[in-house]
């Protein structure tokens, strides 16, 4: 069964029109042609990526970029060649090539292309079809990054801050704002490979009954609950590059919403390399080392390392620790009519987040808690390549297993206010409850196993016809969720929070969930003249399976369709240099399937007291409860669907690099949490008849008189009722090195524009008294839930030197944060319809309900919250510097930031604020040893 909307049908008669044009149009021949492999390196036999390989003779001309290892493939027809490689559109290889058979040429770059030029210490803007930016090595080096969350500075739009190392840091992608937790689909949706294996888990169930509950405590921030990957987890010394995906990916990822974070792990030959970190909030200490056989068909690459990290360096009390190892092999046999090429991936990364009261503030010295996670992670890829030219070129099988083992540990002491009961009953109906002691320890524990399988494959295939390529992606995916771990464990007599509506449940009874998914890709190039046209068009089919029957998603294939289109114009000369002009459109819809805990969420228990009849003598004592169970699943929950639109301008003279982004981005069905009503009855025991003073027993529930009452119950419910539209522009442009001071100027920014608001009714009660009983009607409200509209404009002008002779790395940063506004809609306080104590909805009419307790369901509606709250300009300063020693066995590294810092002072309601001070300096260094 295929779902769609009603958009789809005008979209996809698009998308085969110009799918069979160009399909047609290839399928009319096929090329005798040779497989050539460059391989490109610098003068210091560095691999070199991104140069630009053009060969040209009488009948044909190819032109290809060599990848992030410096290779690149090419079928071409037998004949003799002129070849010319550029960098940064700078010359650096010119001579003539003549091919007659399969084979791998390697080929060296003039020492000035990778000396000067190929130092680049921030983000490039990726020239392929959809936005991107790539983080180098050499980028990260000079970064000086603690977790991958210092990446993310790097990306237009973003400015530095101090690491928060205390709790979980999610990545957000093209918004700004800070919503809050019914808002974390956008984290969730972003998918985090590394190379090519996924780290994003559906099978985390690691949450605590106070913050189901919503209570605020220091546990809260640091659990990671259907909000996506933990950045602090991602150690970043074992990286070689970065490429993250902003705009619309490849239908080869799916089951996200906002982007594609991809990892790749060093490979090959390197020395061994220590790195110690020290900044005002931790330490890091890293070794890492590659080998390689001298074919180079065998690499093995290990390293480990080890944070330690505090929130105030002040806080002995509080910390975070992670330590991370890394064992990758690399395997490559060829054969008369292919290559097989083998990775495997096992690390492990384990991490402490914790907090012990202070003794000279809690006098009990007992409150503490530790969230502990550790995973495993094993992941094979099996890679074929054929040899010979051929319609069939390769298929890559992918497999990974995750196995997380995650702890919660929590130790508190609980003081009771007055004589407090507790629910014991497990099941519906009416019990007898316990009074518990005055002061009592708790001791709590969340066991966690969550293990994610995942299977993908892909096959490409290749056609030529004179000018046009067209190649062709085909595959699926598989995805396996399930928790194996006890899950929630605590003492039912001595509860961690006693007003909990909650029980103990084992996370290995909760089903597991599968996805798969089906998709075709097809990339068609073809040269009209000096022009040149690619065209990406492709369909994603998403499935779940293993749900419940009467799940809306069961049985249900949801289409994602993806188009990017790029034009790249005839180049052309600008004051003598080379210039070059691209256009790049996209459209796209990217889902996002629920995990565990929105498919299958914790069972509601309502216990209601209906006597409570407390005696000095405690054998006289009794508490009765009527429990009753609500499941809150939702078997009306559907994927998360965000839609993408995108145009991008890529523009360069010579060296000079611009790329500028407008993006619009809407999903109005993102998860969240919301409130859904239930009536229930129950007894109201009345012990004003009984003589207290004579009592021998406890009373007698089956004796005593009672009143039978109705009322209304609240709880929450996961619902696709989230609406999140971003809109925005980046911008990236980058110089040449200037000559004699060796200094390139990059200047990046972003303005955002993001939208958050609740999509569906929602239910509310009022905290009012009616004659001494609670109010007994709830409001249906439209629009009652907050909506914000979020504005920011930043921008990054960074200076950076590179002196070969002194093989040192200056940059200073200036970022501006020109102005940030975030403004509330009105909120609609007259409900559409009510519910009375029977559960019965009645429409609401507001001028009947004037005058009777039907009133007090109007709120009313404070106007001066919906003001726009506006900060103006701030601005920081940055430095960082790098330098090397004894032919780079030692580098060492130091930043400041906000060395200087200026933050413009502004008014709110005629009071004037000054924010000089705001924020103090931050430091670090670090040193390098390369043996």
């Amino acid at each position: 069964m295929l779902h769609n909307d009603p958009k789809l049908p005008f979209k996809f008669q698009f998308f085969s029109v110009l799918f069979f044009f160009f399909t047609a149009a290839a399928l009319q021949s096929q090329d005798r042609s040779v497989t050539i492999t460059f391989d490109v390196k610098g003068h210091t036999f560095e691999s070199v990526q991104g140069s630009e390989i053009q060969m040209q003779s009488d009948e044909n001309q190819y032109r290809i970029f060599t990848n992030d290892k410096g290779l690149a493939v090419i079928q071409v027809i037998p004949g003799s060649y002129k070849i010319e490689i550029r960098k940064d559109h700078q010359l650096g290889y010119s001579n003539r090539i003549v091919v007659t058979k399969a084979e791998t040429v390697t080929l060296y770059l003039k020492e000035k292309i990778n000396s000067i030029e190929e130092v680049v210490i921030t983000a490039k803007e990726g020239k392929g079809l959809t936005s991107s930016s790539i983080i180098s090595q050499r980028a990260m080096q000079h970064l000086q990054p603690s977790s991958f969350t210092d990446l993310l500075e790097l990306l237009p739009g973003r400015r530095s801050g101090d690491p928060v190392l205390n709790q979980v840091n999610k990545i957000h992608l093209r918004e700004t704002g800070n919503p809050g937790s019914e808002y974390n689909t956008s984290s969730m949706g972003t998918t985090f490979l590394v190379d090519g294996a996924p780290l994003n888990s559906g099978a985390n169930l690691q949450y605590t009954y106070d913050f189901l509950d919503k209570t605020n405590n220091g546990l809260k921030r640091r659990l990671n609950i259907t909000s996506g990957v933990d950045m602090r987890s991602i150690s970043t010394d074992q990286i070689e590059s970065v490429e993250i995906l902003r705009g619309i990916p490849s239908v080869v990822y799916g089951n996200l919403t906002s982007g594609v974070v991809k990892i790749t792990n060093k490979s090959g030959y390197s020395r061994w390399k220590a790195r110690f970190k020290a900044d005002g909030y931790s330490k890091l200490f890293a070794v890492t080392k590659g080998f390689e056989n001298k074919e180079g068909d065998l690499k093995i690459n290990t390293g480990i390392d080890y944070l330690d990290a505090k929130s105030d360096p002040r806080d002995r009390l509080e910390n975070y620790k992670r330590i991370t190892a890394n064992l990758a092999v690399a395997r490559d046999k060829k054969y008369d009519k292919g290559t097989f090429k083998w990775q495997s991936h096992l690390s492990y990364t384990g991490s402490l987040d914790g907090s012990k009261s202070d003794p000279d503030v809690d006098l009990s010295a007992m409150n503490s808690y530790e969230v502990n996670n550790h995973l495993l992670s094993l992941s094979n890829t099996l890679t074929y390549t054929k040899n010979e030219p051929s319609f069939y070129r390769s298929t890559e099988v992918q497999a990974t297993v995750n196995q997380r083992f995650d702890k919660i540990k929590q130790t508190k002491f609980i003081q009771l206010e007055n004589a407090t009961a507790f629910p014991l009953s497990g099941t519906e109906g009416e019990y007898d409850g316990y009074y518990p002691q005055a002061q009592y320890i708790s001791d709590y524990q969340v066991d966690g196993k969550p293990l994610d399988v995942f299977v993908k494959t892909v096959s490409n295939f290749q056609l030529y016809y004179k000018g046009l390529k067209n190649e062709f992606n085909a595959g699926f995916d598989w995805q396996l969720g399930k928790n194996w771990g006890g899950g929630q464990q605590f003492d039912v007599y001595r509860p961690i929070d006693p007003k909990s509506t909650f029980r103990p449940r084992a996370y290995r009874d909760v089903p597991a969930y599968t996805t798969a998914a089906l998709f075709l890709e097809s990339i068609s190039t073809v040269d009209l003249g000096d022009n040149k046209l690619m065209l990406a068009l492709g369909i994603r089919g998403n499935s779940m399976m293993n749900l419940p029957s009467n799940f809306k998603m069961n049985g249900k294939i949801y289409a994602d369709p993806r188009a990017n289109l790029q034009w790249e114009l005839p180049s052309f000369e600008i004051m003598n240099k080379k210039s070059q002009l691209a256009i790049t459109l996209g459209y796209g819809r990217q889902s996002l399937f629920p995990d565990l805990n929105l498919l299958y969420p914790e069972l509601v228990y309502k216990d209601v007291q209906q006597l409570n009849y407390f005696h000095n003598n405690p054998n006289y004592r009794r508490v009765n409860y009527k429990t009753m169970i609500y499941n809150p699943q939702n078997p009306e929950i559907e994927p998360a669907l965000n839609e993408k639109f995108e145009a991008r301008l890529d523009f360069s003279v010579g060296l000079h690099q611009l790329s500028v982004t407008v993006f619009k981005e809407n999903m109005d069905n993102a998860f969240r949490s919301m409130n859904q009503y239930a009536g229930y009855q129950y007894k109201k025991y009345d012990t004003s008849g009984l003589n207290h003073d004579g009592m021998t027993a406890p009373p007698d529930v089956s004796t005593l008189p009672y009143q039978t009452l109705n009322e209304n119950f609240i709880y929450t419910i996961q619902r696709n009722g989230s609406r999140i539209d971003k809109e925005g522009v980046e911008f990236q442009y980058s110089s040449n090195r200037l000559p004699v001071i060796n200094t390139r100027f990059t200047l990046n920014g972003a303005w955002f524009r993001t939208k958050y608001g609740n999509s569906m009714p929602v239910y509310r009660g009022r905290d009012l008294l009616i004659n001494g009983k609670p109010y007994p009607y709830l409001g249906l409200y439209e629009g009652m839930e907050p909506n914000s509209v979020n504005e920011v404009l930043n921008t990054n002008l960074m200076l950076d030197t590179y002196i070969p002779r002194l093989d040192l790395v200056f940059s200073s940063s200036f970022q501006f944060s020109w102005y940030s506004m975030r403004k509330l809609s009105p909120m609609n306080g007259v409900p559409s319809h009510y519910v009375d104590q029977n559960g019965t909805i009645f429409p609401f009419n507001p001028e009947t309900a004037q005058g009777t307790i039907l009133e007090s369901l109007i709120i009313a509606q404070n106007n001066d919250l919906y003001r726009a709250n506006q900060r103006p300009m701030e601005m920081n300063l940055n430095l960082k510097v790098t330098k090397s020693f004894r032919n780079k066995a030692v580098v060492v590294s130091m930043f400041a930031s906000r060395l200087f810092s200026y933050y413009a002072p502004y008014s709110v309601n005629g009071v004037t604020i000054n924010r000089k001070g705001a924020q103090d300096p931050y430091f670090g260094m670090e040193i390098n040893f390369n043996l």
